[in-house]
C-alpha cells in the first residue's frame, strides 16, 4: 500500500529534479515573470517550500496557526540566487524527512492534525489527510512548471510514479513482477480476442 509518506518522498524527488532542470536555464529565465500562479520558477519552488514547512511543522503537529505570510508573498530580498533557493529546498526536505521517519506507520499517520482554511475555520483531520493536501499542492504547481518547460521546448523530468518507483525497484512490487518484453508480446491487444475464445 502506498502511504502519504511514500508520496511526500516522491514529490521531494520530483521537486528537486524539476528545480535542477529550471536552474539550468540560468538566473534570468529562472526569475522571469511568466504570469502563472506564483509568477516565476523561483517563486513556485519557494512557495512549495513554505507550504511544506507549514504543513509539517504546524498542521501535522496539531497547531492551527495562520498561514505564514511568505506562502503567498515570496520575499524579494531573500533567496536571490539559484544556489540560495537550492539550499532552502534541501533544508525543507531534510526537515520533512526527519519527521517522516517518525510518522511512517498507521498509528502516527492517524494522529490528530489540523488544516487552516482561513483564520476563523481550522479543520480537524488526520496527519495523513494534511500530508495528502501537501502532496496535491506540490503536484499542482509542478504541473505548471512542466507545462512551462514544454512551452520552452525543454524536456521536463518524468512524473510517472510507475517509472520512478516500480521500474527502478524503489517501491513494491519488485522488478521480478514486471512483465518482460516476451510476456508483453504474448498479451492480446485490446482489439484482438484471446486465442481460446471462439470466433463469431
Amino acid at each position: 500500500m502506498v502511504s502519504t509518506i511514500d508520496l511526500m518522498e516522491f514529490v521531494h524527488e520530483l521537486r528537486e529534479d524539476f528545480f535542477e532542470r529550471t536552474a539550468k536555464l540560468g538566473r534570468k529565465e529562472f526569475t522571469r515573470n511568466r504570469e502563472v500562479s506564483m509568477l516565476s520558477f523561483r517563486d513556485i519552488f519557494l512557495h512549495l517550500a513554505y507550504v511544506e514547512e507549514q504543513h509539517v511543522t504546524e498542521f501535522c503537529e496539531g497547531r492551527p496557526t495562520p498561514w505564514m505570510r511568505e506562502v503567498m508573498r515570496i520575499p524579494k530580498d531573500q533567496y536571490t540566487s539559484i544556489a540560495s533557493v537550492r539550499r532552502r529546498l534541501k533544508e525543507v526536505r531534510a526537515m520533512g524527512e526527519r519527521r517522516f521517519r517518525q510518522w511512517n506507520n498507521p498509528r502516527e499517520l492517524a494522529k490528530p492534525a489540523v488544516w487552516v482554511a482561513s483564520r476563523k475555520y481550522p479543520l480537524r483531520l488526520t496527519r495523513d489527510s494534511a500530508l495528502a493536501q501537501c502532496v496535491t499542492e506540490h503536484l499542482l504547481h509542478l504541473g505548471e512548471v512542466e507545462a512551462m518547460l514544454w512551452q520552452m521546448n525543454v524536456e521536463p523530468p518524468t512524473t510517472f510514479w510507475i517509472d520512478r518507483r516500480v521500474l527502478h525497484g524503489r517501491w513494491p512490487p519488485p522488478k521480478s513482477a514486471v512483465y518482460g518484453a516476451r510476456a508483453l508480446a504474448r498479451m492480446p491487444r485490446p482489439h484482438e480476442r484471446p486465442s481460446n475464445e471462439s470466433s463469431a
